[in-house]
């Protein structure tokens, strides 16, 4: 989502990371380039609102698991540090100005993503833009 922030922000949309790491993470993540707020969720009350689930043993030992692994290793990304819930999956969540749900992606394995394209086209589809209702509170 870094590389796509401003394009996000010209919709009229906002991100914010939530993890369950630290909050010395999050911190350190704003302090060294991350465009966007690095919130911390330990008691994964969000994850679970939204219905992301947990690594589990199936998970593990998913294939996609592992050419996740291998498409992350061949862009350069490498395992940090583990903090947090490191059986937490993840997921991408589009709210509403009210805060109400309006898409969302949910993780299957470990580095299941949405492509930014993908991304992108949904908050369009969801209008925004301009005077799209993503603006209507957050503005721009």
């Amino acid at each position: 989502m870094r590389e796509a922030h401003a394009s996000i922000e010209a919709l009229g949309a906002r991100v914010v990371a939530v993890g369950t790491g630290s909050a010395a993470q999050a911190r350190r993540l704003m302090e060294t380039g991350t465009p966007f707020p690095c919130l911390v969720d330990a008691d994964r009350r969000l994850y679970r609102a939204l219905g992301l689930g947990r690594v589990g043993w199936r998970t593990i030992f998913d294939p996609a698991t592992y050419m996740n692994y291998w498409r992350a290793w061949r862009r350069g990304a490498r395992q940090g540090d583990v903090s947090g819930d490191p059986r937490q999956l993840s997921g991408v969540a589009i709210l509403d100005p009210e805060g109400r749900l309006r898409w969302r992606h949910v993780s299957r394995t470990v580095g299941d993503y949405p492509s930014l394209p993908d991304v992108m086209t949904r908050l369009r589809e969801l209008g925004g833009g301009r005077d799209g209702p993503l603006r209507s509170r957050w503005g721009a």
